[in-house]
């Protein structure tokens, strides 16, 4: 069920500024209750897809391919596949999900789609949406993922953001095997400093203690040198060159290179600096001291929405996180 109607600015129940994504490259797609509203930022109309439960659950678009996927809110939900602008359904996923779908992340590079179950299971799972078919799955590796993103240059590659950790989980595959190995990135103290690396245990020679068993990873057999408390990570969003750009709660920007696992401060809010934003980019995602903000990238604009508001963004600066208002559009 599908309907385009002129916009006015009216109240849209059910809109909770959870997630909005771009499904090309002039609409942007928001859940609203049990309906995928599709908002087009040219001619300002906006249409409507009915879902086939009673509500929306998690929600997830490719502005490249015009494919969007959702979860439905109800036990054992399924996963909804559609192209847009059609809004024909491609496939249906039904996996092992009792409860219900933290997130949904779907792959530029491919026909891939990436989810995280909730209660009890907490799996990660990435599927083939054209096949319907599993590639790989991950037991219990989900247990406080927020947000899953594939890198836009590899659909071998996606990172999943936790309410404490940044892990970026690499698809290793031969032949028809695929494999999820994890690499969990290690984040800065809250006062922007670098906790001592993981020193490793030593012994004397002749006290070590004999070990005969399999050959154990450096993380098994090195010592946590420093208790200080990390940074929360709240946003992500990959780079052109497949790094990762991560927000933080506590006010800091950082740069991370998933190959080394290296950490960058780009902005420290305890700094002295002109313009103090705290949180940038979850594909893409803004917040300041005052407002959060979502964030989306088409080009070399930059998309902002509010709980009922739509502003566009361009002109940009990184360095001082300064902007120019070019657009406003209310949503209904």
């Amino acid at each position: 069920m599908c309907r385009w109607r002129d916009h006015s600015p009216t109240v849209t129940v059910g809109f909770t500024n959870k997630t909005v994504e771009f499904v090309d490259n002039e609409t942007v797609c928001y859940a609203c209750g049990n309906h995928i509203c599709f908002l087009r930022l040219d001619t300002k109309l906006q249409s409507v897809l009915q879902g086939p439960g009673r509500a929306i659950g998690a929600l997830t678009a490719s502005g490249k391919s015009g494919i969007f996927a959702f979860s439905e809110q109800k036990l054992s939900p399924s996963i909804f596949v559609y192209v847009y602008p059609e809004l024909q359904l491609k496939n249906e996923l039904k996996g092992t999900a009792q409860l219900d779908y933290t997130s949904l992340t779907l792959s530029d590079g491919g026909p891939y789609l990436g989810c995280c179950s909730s209660l009890p299971d907490h799996t990660i799972t990435v599927w083939n949406w054209e096949t319907a078919e599993q590639i790989c799955t991950r037991p219990q590796a989900g247990k406080d993922v927020v947000s899953l993103v594939f890198n836009p240059l590899s659909c071998l590659q996606l990172c999943a953001l936790g309410s404490t950790s940044i892990t970026v989980w690499n698809i290793e595959r031969s032949a028809s095997l695929h494999v999820l190995k994890p690499s969990v990135i290690e984040l800065p103290a809250t006062d922007g400093s670098f906790a001592e690396r993981l020193g490793p245990t030593s012994y004397p020679v002749r006290a070590k203690p004999p070990y005969f068993g399999p050959e154990l990873p450096p993380v098994f057999t090195q010592t946590k040198l420093s208790t200080k408390a990390r940074l929360t990570p709240s946003t992500i969003c990959w780079t052109s060159t497949s790094k990762l750009l991560v927000g933080c709660a506590e006010g800091f920007l950082l740069l991370i290179d998933p190959v080394s696992r290296s950490v960058s401060v780009l902005f420290n809010p305890t700094s002295k600096q002109t313009h103090k934003w705290g949180v940038i980019l979850h594909n893409y995602f803004l917040k300041n001291d005052q407002e959060d903000f979502i964030l989306s990238q088409v080009s070399h604009n930059f998309y902002m929405a509010t709980e009922n508001t739509f502003v566009s963004y361009s002109d940009i600066q990184w360095c001082s996180l300064s902007y120019a208002k070019t657009h406003y559009m209310p949503l209904s």
